[in-house]
Protein backbone atom coordinates (compact mmCIF):
# COMPACT_ATOMS: atom_id res chain seq x y z
CA UNK A 1 0.00 0.00 0.00
CA UNK A 2 1.43 3.27 -1.22
CA UNK A 3 2.21 5.97 1.56
CA UNK A 4 0.15 9.26 1.75
CA UNK A 5 1.84 12.46 1.43
CA UNK A 6 2.29 12.58 5.46
CA UNK A 7 3.78 9.46 5.67
CA UNK A 8 6.19 9.82 3.04
CA UNK A 9 7.83 12.92 4.50
CA UNK A 10 8.26 11.41 7.76
CA UNK A 11 9.62 8.14 6.59
CA UNK A 12 12.13 10.71 4.68
CA UNK A 13 13.08 12.60 7.45
CA UNK A 14 13.21 9.48 9.51
CA UNK A 15 16.13 8.16 7.56
CA UNK A 16 17.77 11.34 7.06
CA UNK A 17 18.50 11.34 10.43
CA UNK A 18 19.58 7.50 10.70
CA UNK A 19 22.25 7.97 7.40
CA UNK A 20 22.99 11.45 9.89
CA UNK A 21 24.10 9.70 12.58
CA UNK A 22 25.81 7.04 10.36
CA UNK A 23 27.93 9.97 9.08
CA UNK A 24 28.76 10.31 12.58
CA UNK A 25 30.11 7.32 13.49
CA UNK A 26 33.85 6.68 14.88
CA UNK A 27 34.85 5.20 11.68
CA UNK A 28 34.49 8.17 9.97
CA UNK A 29 36.03 10.88 11.87
CA UNK A 30 38.87 11.60 8.89
CA UNK A 31 36.04 11.01 6.45
CA UNK A 32 35.43 14.43 4.04
CA UNK A 33 32.06 14.19 2.13
CA UNK A 34 30.80 16.38 -0.75
CA UNK A 35 26.87 14.91 0.12
CA UNK A 36 24.45 15.67 2.27
CA UNK A 37 22.28 12.81 4.53
CA UNK A 38 19.27 14.17 2.26
CA UNK A 39 21.10 13.79 -0.91
CA UNK A 40 21.78 10.28 0.11
CA UNK A 41 18.24 9.01 1.13
CA UNK A 42 17.13 11.22 -1.88
CA UNK A 43 19.22 8.15 -3.91
CA UNK A 44 17.96 5.17 -2.12
CA UNK A 45 14.63 3.19 -3.08
CA UNK A 46 12.34 2.27 -0.48
CA UNK A 47 14.00 -0.89 0.76
CA UNK A 48 16.61 -1.35 3.15
CA UNK A 49 19.91 -2.38 1.37
CA UNK A 50 21.52 -4.65 3.62
CA UNK A 51 24.77 -6.62 1.79
CA UNK A 52 26.60 -9.13 3.90
CA UNK A 53 29.43 -7.12 2.97
CA UNK A 54 28.47 -4.49 4.89
CA UNK A 55 29.80 -6.52 8.33
CA UNK A 56 33.35 -7.24 6.91
CA UNK A 57 33.79 -3.76 5.27
CA UNK A 58 33.17 -3.08 9.37
CA UNK A 59 35.92 -5.93 10.42
CA UNK A 60 38.66 -4.53 7.69
CA UNK A 61 37.90 -0.59 8.68
CA UNK A 62 38.41 -1.82 12.40
CA UNK A 63 41.57 -4.02 11.55
CA UNK A 64 43.39 -1.29 9.83
CA UNK A 65 42.74 1.67 11.82
CA UNK A 66 43.91 -0.59 14.96
CA UNK A 67 47.21 -2.04 13.65
CA UNK A 68 47.84 2.44 12.00
CA UNK A 69 47.42 3.08 15.72
CA UNK A 70 50.02 0.67 17.00
CA UNK A 71 52.53 1.04 14.21
CA UNK A 72 51.29 -2.33 13.09
CA UNK A 73 50.37 -3.77 9.62
CA UNK A 74 47.77 -6.08 7.64
CA UNK A 75 49.57 -8.37 4.75
CA UNK A 76 48.30 -10.34 2.36
CA UNK A 77 48.16 -11.32 -1.44
CA UNK A 78 45.84 -11.86 -4.64
CA UNK A 79 44.12 -15.04 -4.51
CA UNK A 80 43.70 -17.02 -7.75
CA UNK A 81 40.57 -18.78 -6.84
CA UNK A 82 38.36 -20.38 -4.12
CA UNK A 83 40.98 -22.92 -2.87
CA UNK A 84 43.71 -20.27 -2.24
CA UNK A 85 41.28 -17.52 -0.64
CA UNK A 86 39.96 -20.49 1.55
CA UNK A 87 43.34 -21.70 2.63
CA UNK A 88 45.30 -18.17 3.14
CA UNK A 89 41.90 -17.64 5.58
CA UNK A 90 43.75 -19.54 8.19
CA UNK A 91 47.01 -17.17 8.45
CA UNK A 92 46.21 -13.96 6.70
CA UNK A 93 43.83 -11.13 8.08
CA UNK A 94 42.15 -10.05 4.57
CA UNK A 95 42.22 -10.94 0.84
CA UNK A 96 43.45 -9.18 -2.45
CA UNK A 97 41.68 -9.65 -5.72
CA UNK A 98 44.11 -8.18 -8.33
CA UNK A 99 42.26 -6.90 -11.73
CA UNK A 100 45.85 -8.14 -13.39
CA UNK A 101 45.15 -11.41 -12.33
CA UNK A 102 41.44 -11.18 -13.19
CA UNK A 103 42.74 -9.64 -16.48
CA UNK A 104 44.90 -12.68 -17.39
CA UNK A 105 42.90 -15.49 -15.48
CA UNK A 106 39.25 -14.46 -15.01
CA UNK A 107 37.77 -12.23 -17.58
CA UNK A 108 33.96 -12.20 -17.95
CA UNK A 109 34.48 -13.09 -21.69
CA UNK A 110 37.10 -15.76 -20.79
CA UNK A 111 39.90 -14.41 -22.89
CA UNK A 112 42.90 -13.41 -21.18
CA UNK A 113 45.45 -10.30 -21.93
CA UNK A 114 47.23 -7.79 -19.84
CA UNK A 115 46.58 -5.69 -17.24
CA UNK A 116 45.11 -2.54 -19.56
CA UNK A 117 41.36 -2.80 -18.23
CA UNK A 118 40.13 -3.32 -21.34
CA UNK A 119 38.30 -6.45 -19.75
CA UNK A 120 34.57 -6.09 -18.89
CA UNK A 121 33.62 -4.16 -15.91
CA UNK A 122 31.80 -6.90 -14.19
CA UNK A 123 34.99 -9.07 -14.38
CA UNK A 124 36.84 -8.23 -11.11
CA UNK A 125 33.52 -8.32 -9.37
CA UNK A 126 32.33 -11.58 -10.32
CA UNK A 127 35.73 -12.71 -9.19
CA UNK A 128 34.65 -11.63 -5.86
CA UNK A 129 31.44 -13.01 -5.60
CA UNK A 130 33.51 -16.10 -6.54
CA UNK A 131 35.90 -15.52 -3.70
CA UNK A 132 33.23 -14.32 -1.29
CA UNK A 133 30.81 -17.10 -2.00
CA UNK A 134 33.58 -19.98 -0.98
CA UNK A 135 33.64 -17.86 2.35
CA UNK A 136 30.70 -17.93 3.38
CA UNK A 137 30.10 -21.54 2.40
CA UNK A 138 33.34 -22.50 4.20
CA UNK A 139 32.27 -20.57 7.28
CA UNK A 140 28.89 -22.28 6.73
CA UNK A 141 30.50 -25.79 6.53
CA UNK A 142 32.63 -24.89 9.77
CA UNK A 143 29.67 -24.24 11.64
CA UNK A 144 27.73 -27.18 10.64
CA UNK A 145 30.79 -29.19 11.28
CA UNK A 146 31.56 -27.71 14.98
CA UNK A 147 28.23 -28.16 15.88
CA UNK A 148 28.99 -31.70 15.77
CA UNK A 149 31.93 -31.09 18.05
CA UNK A 150 32.54 -31.60 22.34
CA UNK A 151 33.41 -28.85 24.09
CA UNK A 152 36.39 -30.22 24.60
CA UNK A 153 37.03 -30.93 21.05
CA UNK A 154 36.30 -27.32 20.39
CA UNK A 155 38.82 -26.11 22.56
CA UNK A 156 40.98 -28.51 20.96
CA UNK A 157 40.58 -27.25 17.89
CA UNK A 158 40.15 -23.28 17.10
CA UNK A 159 37.48 -21.85 14.70
CA UNK A 160 39.15 -20.39 11.47
CA UNK A 161 38.17 -16.78 10.61
CA UNK A 162 36.59 -17.57 6.66
CA UNK A 163 35.03 -14.21 6.19
CA UNK A 164 38.48 -12.60 5.86
CA UNK A 165 37.81 -8.96 4.23
CA UNK A 166 38.44 -8.99 0.83
CA UNK A 167 40.15 -5.24 -0.91
CA UNK A 168 39.65 -5.77 -5.06
CA UNK A 169 40.53 -3.68 -7.75
CA UNK A 170 38.47 -0.80 -9.40
CA UNK A 171 41.07 -0.04 -11.94
CA UNK A 172 40.13 3.52 -13.10
CA UNK A 173 36.78 3.08 -12.66
CA UNK A 174 35.31 1.93 -16.53
CA UNK A 175 33.87 5.47 -17.24
CA UNK A 176 32.65 8.44 -15.50
CA UNK A 177 30.89 8.93 -12.16
CA UNK A 178 28.19 6.97 -13.14
CA UNK A 179 29.90 4.25 -14.18
CA UNK A 180 32.38 4.65 -11.06
CA UNK A 181 29.02 4.24 -8.85
CA UNK A 182 27.87 1.28 -10.47
CA UNK A 183 31.38 -0.41 -10.19
CA UNK A 184 31.22 -0.04 -6.79
CA UNK A 185 27.35 -1.29 -6.29
CA UNK A 186 28.74 -4.20 -7.86
CA UNK A 187 31.94 -4.51 -5.74
CA UNK A 188 29.87 -4.23 -2.36
CA UNK A 189 27.09 -6.81 -3.74
CA UNK A 190 30.01 -9.00 -4.68
CA UNK A 191 31.31 -9.11 -1.19
CA UNK A 192 33.86 -6.25 -1.43
CA UNK A 193 34.57 -4.98 1.96
CA UNK A 194 37.37 -2.36 0.19
CA UNK A 195 37.95 -1.25 -3.49
CA UNK A 196 40.76 1.02 -4.65
CA UNK A 197 40.89 3.15 -7.59
CA UNK A 198 43.81 4.39 -9.23
CA UNK A 199 44.20 8.05 -11.46
CA UNK A 200 45.10 7.16 -14.46
CA UNK A 201 43.01 7.59 -17.54
CA UNK A 202 39.89 4.98 -18.27
CA UNK A 203 40.85 3.59 -22.14
CA UNK A 204 44.16 4.50 -21.80
CA UNK A 205 45.34 2.62 -17.97
CA UNK A 206 47.96 0.41 -18.04
CA UNK A 207 49.33 -1.65 -15.00
CA UNK A 208 51.33 0.50 -12.86
CA UNK A 209 54.72 -1.11 -13.66
CA UNK A 210 54.34 -0.56 -17.47
CA UNK A 211 54.65 2.66 -19.38
CA UNK A 212 52.75 4.87 -21.30
CA UNK A 213 50.40 5.84 -18.00
CA UNK A 214 48.21 9.00 -18.39
CA UNK A 215 46.97 10.48 -15.59
CA UNK A 216 43.88 12.45 -15.10
CA UNK A 217 43.33 15.68 -13.37
CA UNK A 218 43.64 15.95 -9.73
CA UNK A 219 39.65 17.09 -9.15
CA UNK A 220 38.69 14.21 -11.81
CA UNK A 221 40.05 11.73 -9.43
CA UNK A 222 38.77 13.48 -6.22
CA UNK A 223 35.04 12.70 -8.02
CA UNK A 224 35.68 9.34 -8.37
CA UNK A 225 36.48 9.16 -4.71
CA UNK A 226 33.59 11.08 -3.73
CA UNK A 227 31.28 8.99 -6.34
CA UNK A 228 32.75 5.88 -4.56
CA UNK A 229 31.89 6.57 -0.84
CA UNK A 230 28.70 8.22 -1.98
CA UNK A 231 27.74 4.83 -3.58
CA UNK A 232 28.60 3.30 -0.01
CA UNK A 233 26.82 5.64 1.31
CA UNK A 234 23.62 4.90 -0.17
CA UNK A 235 23.35 1.27 0.13
CA UNK A 236 24.65 1.57 3.99
CA UNK A 237 27.95 0.13 3.99
CA UNK A 238 31.40 1.09 5.38
CA UNK A 239 33.01 0.08 2.53
CA UNK A 240 36.81 0.81 2.97
CA UNK A 241 37.82 3.17 -0.07
CA UNK A 242 41.88 2.81 -1.13
CA UNK A 243 42.98 5.90 -3.42
CA UNK A 244 46.12 5.06 -5.42
CA UNK A 245 48.33 7.57 -7.23
CA UNK A 246 50.78 6.73 -9.99
CA UNK A 247 52.05 9.88 -10.00
CA UNK A 248 55.96 8.83 -9.29
CA UNK A 249 55.98 6.99 -12.91
CA UNK A 250 53.46 8.33 -15.34
CA UNK A 251 54.52 10.26 -18.50
CA UNK A 252 51.51 12.31 -19.65
CA UNK A 253 48.58 13.90 -18.08
CA UNK A 254 45.48 13.83 -19.81
CA UNK A 255 44.37 18.04 -19.30
CA UNK A 256 46.13 21.04 -17.56
CA UNK A 257 42.09 22.05 -16.10
CA UNK A 258 43.48 21.44 -12.65
CA UNK A 259 46.25 24.38 -11.40
CA UNK A 260 47.57 21.60 -8.79
CA UNK A 261 48.89 19.68 -11.73
CA UNK A 262 50.97 23.08 -13.22
CA UNK A 263 53.82 22.66 -11.39
CA UNK A 264 54.77 19.06 -12.33
CA UNK A 265 53.50 19.50 -16.13
CA UNK A 266 56.93 19.15 -18.19
CA UNK A 267 57.83 21.60 -20.96
CA UNK A 268 61.10 22.08 -22.97
CA UNK A 269 63.66 25.04 -22.62
CA UNK A 270 65.26 25.12 -26.10
CA UNK A 271 64.18 27.99 -28.62
CA UNK A 272 65.12 26.58 -31.25
CA UNK A 273 62.56 23.90 -31.00
CA UNK A 274 59.61 24.33 -33.66
CA UNK A 275 56.18 23.83 -31.76
CA UNK A 276 54.47 21.01 -33.38
CA UNK A 277 57.14 20.57 -35.87
CA UNK A 278 58.33 17.26 -34.15
CA UNK A 279 54.65 15.19 -35.05
CA UNK A 280 55.93 12.94 -37.19
CA UNK A 281 60.01 12.12 -35.67
CA UNK A 282 57.94 9.68 -33.85
CA UNK A 283 59.37 10.67 -30.29
CA UNK A 284 63.10 10.85 -31.44
CA UNK A 285 63.54 14.54 -31.01
CA UNK A 286 63.23 13.45 -27.03
CA UNK A 287 66.13 11.92 -26.56
CA UNK A 288 68.56 14.88 -26.89
CA UNK A 289 66.40 16.83 -25.81
CA UNK A 290 65.51 18.71 -22.35
CA UNK A 291 62.77 18.33 -20.34
CA UNK A 292 61.87 19.96 -17.05
CA UNK A 293 58.99 21.28 -14.71
CA UNK A 294 58.88 25.39 -14.79
CA UNK A 295 59.55 25.86 -11.08
CA UNK A 296 62.98 23.98 -11.92
CA UNK A 297 64.03 25.71 -14.83
CA UNK A 298 63.25 29.34 -13.18
CA UNK A 299 65.56 27.85 -10.10
CA UNK A 300 68.09 26.36 -12.86
CA UNK A 301 68.54 30.32 -14.15
CA UNK A 302 68.32 31.40 -10.99
CA UNK A 303 71.17 29.12 -9.43
CA UNK A 304 73.31 30.13 -12.53
CA UNK A 305 73.15 33.58 -11.73
CA UNK A 306 74.44 32.93 -7.73
CA UNK A 307 70.87 33.23 -6.18
CA UNK A 308 70.27 29.70 -4.52
CA UNK A 309 68.19 31.05 -1.48
CA UNK A 310 65.75 32.98 -3.94
CA UNK A 311 66.02 29.74 -6.18
CA UNK A 312 64.66 27.71 -3.02
CA UNK A 313 62.35 30.74 -1.84
CA UNK A 314 60.49 30.66 -5.52
CA UNK A 315 60.38 26.76 -5.38
CA UNK A 316 58.31 26.71 -1.80
CA UNK A 317 55.92 29.34 -3.33
CA UNK A 318 55.91 28.15 -6.88
CA UNK A 319 54.59 24.56 -6.67
CA UNK A 320 51.20 25.95 -4.91
CA UNK A 321 50.49 28.31 -7.95
CA UNK A 322 48.95 27.70 -11.20
CA UNK A 323 51.57 28.16 -14.51
CA UNK A 324 50.26 32.13 -14.90
CA UNK A 325 50.83 32.74 -11.23
CA UNK A 326 54.16 31.05 -11.14
CA UNK A 327 55.92 32.88 -14.17
CA UNK A 328 53.96 36.48 -12.37
CA UNK A 329 55.75 35.32 -9.61
CA UNK A 330 59.06 34.36 -11.69
CA UNK A 331 58.43 38.44 -13.06
CA UNK A 332 58.64 39.56 -9.96
CA UNK A 333 61.99 38.49 -9.30
CA UNK A 334 63.30 39.43 -12.43
CA UNK A 335 62.93 36.29 -14.19
CA UNK A 336 59.73 36.62 -16.21
CA UNK A 337 62.03 35.77 -19.26
CA UNK A 338 62.80 32.51 -18.85
CA UNK A 339 62.19 30.59 -21.93
CA UNK A 340 59.84 27.38 -20.90
CA UNK A 341 57.02 25.95 -23.54
CA UNK A 342 54.55 22.81 -22.08
CA UNK A 343 52.65 22.68 -25.36
CA UNK A 344 55.48 21.51 -27.43
CA UNK A 345 56.16 18.25 -25.82
CA UNK A 346 52.27 17.60 -26.60
CA UNK A 347 52.02 13.83 -26.84
CA UNK A 348 49.93 12.89 -30.55
CA UNK A 349 47.12 12.28 -28.54
CA UNK A 350 47.10 16.01 -27.06
CA UNK A 351 48.47 14.48 -23.32
CA UNK A 352 50.88 16.73 -21.62
CA UNK A 353 54.14 15.35 -20.28
CA UNK A 354 54.68 15.43 -16.90
CA UNK A 355 57.95 15.10 -14.45
CA UNK A 356 56.47 12.28 -12.13
CA UNK A 357 58.40 11.84 -8.90
CA UNK A 358 57.37 10.64 -4.66
CA UNK A 359 56.50 14.90 -4.61
CA UNK A 360 53.96 15.11 -7.37
CA UNK A 361 52.65 11.13 -5.42
CA UNK A 362 52.94 13.29 -2.05
CA UNK A 363 50.40 16.27 -3.36
CA UNK A 364 48.16 14.22 -4.53
CA UNK A 365 47.81 11.87 -1.63
CA UNK A 366 46.87 15.07 0.16
CA UNK A 367 44.21 16.24 -2.52
CA UNK A 368 42.70 12.46 -1.78
CA UNK A 369 42.71 12.30 2.12
CA UNK A 370 39.50 12.46 3.74
CA UNK A 371 37.80 11.44 0.49
CA UNK A 372 39.84 8.22 0.55
CA UNK A 373 40.24 5.92 4.07
CA UNK A 374 43.93 4.58 2.64
CA UNK A 375 46.29 5.70 -0.20
CA UNK A 376 48.45 3.88 -2.10
CA UNK A 377 51.43 5.18 -3.95
CA UNK A 378 52.61 2.92 -6.61
CA UNK A 379 56.30 3.01 -6.88
CA UNK A 380 58.89 1.26 -9.50
CA UNK A 381 60.88 -0.27 -6.72
CA UNK A 382 60.56 -1.25 -3.13
CA UNK A 383 62.25 1.85 -1.24
CA UNK A 384 62.42 3.01 2.06
CA UNK A 385 63.87 6.27 1.49
CA UNK A 386 61.24 7.35 -0.91
CA UNK A 387 58.27 5.90 1.91
CA UNK A 388 59.57 8.00 4.43
CA UNK A 389 59.48 11.07 2.03
CA UNK A 390 56.03 10.28 1.10
CA UNK A 391 54.99 9.18 4.73
CA UNK A 392 56.19 12.44 6.03
CA UNK A 393 54.42 14.62 2.93
CA UNK A 394 51.28 12.96 3.83
CA UNK A 395 51.19 13.29 7.66
CA UNK A 396 52.20 16.67 8.03
CA UNK A 397 49.04 17.77 6.37
CA UNK A 398 47.44 15.12 7.90
CA UNK A 399 48.89 12.88 10.05
CA UNK A 400 45.71 10.22 10.82
CA UNK A 401 45.74 9.15 6.80
CA UNK A 402 46.42 5.28 6.35
CA UNK A 403 48.62 4.11 3.59
CA UNK A 404 48.91 1.41 1.56
CA UNK A 405 51.87 -0.53 -0.23
CA UNK A 406 52.35 -2.85 -2.79
CA UNK A 407 54.76 -5.42 -2.40
CA UNK A 408 54.95 -5.97 -6.05
CA UNK A 409 56.50 -8.90 -7.99
CA UNK A 410 57.25 -6.73 -10.53
CA UNK A 411 60.29 -5.46 -8.68
CA UNK A 412 63.55 -7.73 -8.94
CA UNK A 413 63.58 -8.47 -5.05
CA UNK A 414 67.38 -10.05 -5.60
CA UNK A 415 68.81 -6.44 -6.55
CA UNK A 416 68.15 -5.90 -2.09
CA UNK A 417 69.54 -7.18 0.72
CA UNK A 418 68.18 -9.86 2.28
CA UNK A 419 68.13 -8.39 5.82
CA UNK A 420 66.41 -5.68 4.16
CA UNK A 421 64.04 -7.12 2.65
CA UNK A 422 63.26 -8.69 6.69
CA UNK A 423 62.72 -5.54 7.90
CA UNK A 424 61.22 -3.54 5.00
CA UNK A 425 57.51 -4.64 5.78
CA UNK A 426 57.78 -4.09 9.77
CA UNK A 427 59.19 -0.51 8.69
CA UNK A 428 56.91 0.24 6.60
CA UNK A 429 54.35 -0.06 9.15
CA UNK A 430 55.69 2.65 11.49
CA UNK A 431 55.49 4.79 8.34
CA UNK A 432 51.45 4.24 8.38
CA UNK A 433 52.33 1.88 5.25
CA UNK A 434 48.79 -0.22 7.45
CA UNK A 435 47.93 -2.17 4.27
CA UNK A 436 50.67 -4.06 2.58
CA UNK A 437 50.34 -6.70 -0.21
CA UNK A 438 51.54 -9.18 -2.67
CA UNK A 439 49.57 -8.28 -5.60
CA UNK A 440 49.49 -11.31 -8.23
CA UNK A 441 51.26 -14.12 -5.26
CA UNK A 442 48.37 -16.17 -6.11
CA UNK A 443 49.53 -16.25 -9.76
CA UNK A 444 53.10 -17.18 -9.53
CA UNK A 445 52.62 -19.86 -6.48
CA UNK A 446 50.03 -21.20 -8.97
CA UNK A 447 52.26 -20.96 -12.18
CA UNK A 448 55.44 -22.18 -10.04
CA UNK A 449 53.83 -25.14 -8.55
CA UNK A 450 51.99 -26.46 -11.52
CA UNK A 451 55.07 -26.06 -13.71
CA UNK A 452 57.01 -27.97 -11.11
CA UNK A 453 54.46 -30.94 -10.65
CA UNK A 454 53.80 -31.45 -14.17
CA UNK A 455 57.68 -31.06 -15.05
CA UNK A 456 58.13 -34.20 -12.40
CA UNK A 457 54.80 -36.24 -13.25
CA UNK A 458 55.41 -36.18 -17.07
CA UNK A 459 58.75 -37.91 -16.44
CA UNK A 460 57.81 -39.93 -13.40
CA UNK A 461 54.73 -40.37 -13.18
CA UNK A 462 51.90 -40.78 -10.34
CA UNK A 463 54.69 -41.84 -7.51
CA UNK A 464 55.11 -38.00 -8.52
CA UNK A 465 52.00 -37.22 -7.09
CA UNK A 466 52.41 -39.31 -4.29
CA UNK A 467 55.74 -37.55 -3.27
CA UNK A 468 55.21 -34.38 -4.05
CA UNK A 469 51.58 -33.41 -2.94
CA UNK A 470 49.45 -36.34 -1.42
CA UNK A 471 52.46 -36.97 1.61
CA UNK A 472 52.95 -33.42 1.65
CA UNK A 473 49.31 -32.65 2.34
CA UNK A 474 49.37 -35.20 5.07
CA UNK A 475 52.56 -34.17 7.04
CA UNK A 476 51.50 -30.42 6.70
CA UNK A 477 48.07 -31.29 7.68
CA UNK A 478 46.48 -29.31 4.74
CA UNK A 479 43.01 -30.30 4.44
CA UNK A 480 42.51 -30.33 0.91
CA UNK A 481 44.11 -34.27 1.50
CA UNK A 482 40.68 -35.45 2.30
CA UNK A 483 39.36 -33.33 -0.80
CA UNK A 484 36.10 -34.96 -0.94
CA UNK A 485 35.38 -33.76 3.00
CA UNK A 486 37.00 -30.23 2.01
CA UNK A 487 34.36 -29.75 -0.87
CA UNK A 488 31.67 -29.64 2.27
CA UNK A 489 29.70 -33.87 1.31
CA UNK A 490 29.29 -33.73 5.29
CA UNK A 491 27.38 -30.54 4.99
CA UNK A 492 25.34 -31.73 2.63
CA UNK A 493 24.63 -34.92 3.62
CA UNK A 494 23.58 -32.88 6.65
CA UNK A 495 21.29 -31.18 5.01
CA UNK A 496 19.68 -33.99 3.22
CA UNK A 497 19.38 -35.48 6.62
CA UNK A 498 17.66 -32.84 7.90
CA UNK A 499 15.70 -31.87 5.09
CA UNK A 500 14.13 -35.52 4.84
CA UNK A 501 13.43 -36.02 8.74
CA UNK A 502 16.02 -38.80 8.23
CA UNK A 503 15.09 -41.11 6.07
CA UNK A 504 17.16 -40.71 3.43
CA UNK A 505 19.82 -44.13 2.36
CA UNK A 506 21.73 -42.09 0.11
CA UNK A 507 24.33 -40.06 2.12
CA UNK A 508 27.78 -39.56 0.54
CA UNK A 509 29.78 -39.89 3.15
CA UNK A 510 29.33 -43.43 4.59
CA UNK A 511 31.74 -45.83 2.60
CA UNK A 512 33.57 -43.18 0.74
CA UNK A 513 37.16 -43.50 -0.60
CA UNK A 514 38.28 -41.05 1.29
CA UNK A 515 37.59 -43.63 4.76
CA UNK A 516 41.15 -45.23 3.77
CA UNK A 517 42.95 -41.79 5.20
CA UNK A 518 41.72 -43.10 8.22
CA UNK A 519 43.97 -45.73 8.80
CA UNK A 520 47.76 -46.13 8.25
CA UNK A 521 49.34 -47.55 4.81
CA UNK A 522 50.18 -50.99 7.15
CA UNK A 523 46.45 -51.72 6.93
CA UNK A 524 45.24 -50.63 3.61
Amino acid sequence: MALSPQQEESRFRAEVEKVREFFSRPRFRYTERAHTPEDVVALRGSLEERPLSGFVATKLYNSLRNSYENGEFLHTFGALDTIQVTQMAKYLPCIYVSGWQCSSTASTTNEPGPDFADYPSNTVSNKVDQLFRAQLFHDRKQNEERSRMSLSEKEKNPAIDYLRPIIADGDCGFGGVTSIMKLMRLMIEAGAAGVHIEDQKAGAKKCGHLGGKVLVPVSEHVNRLQAFRLQADIIGTETVVVARTDAVSANYLENNIDIRDHAYIAGVVDRNIEPYAIANDKGAWLENTKMIRYPEAVAEVMRKDGKNDLALKFLSEAYRLSNDDARQLAGQYGYGNVYWNWEIPRSNEGYYRIVGGTDYATMRAIAFAGKADMIWMETSKPNLKQAVQFSKGVHSVFPNQMLAYNLSPSFNWDLIDDNEILRLQRELGKLGFVWQFITLAGFHLNSLATDLFAREYSKNGVMKYVTMIQREERKEGVETLTHQKWSGTELKDRELTVATGGTSSTGATSGATEDQFAFAKSKL
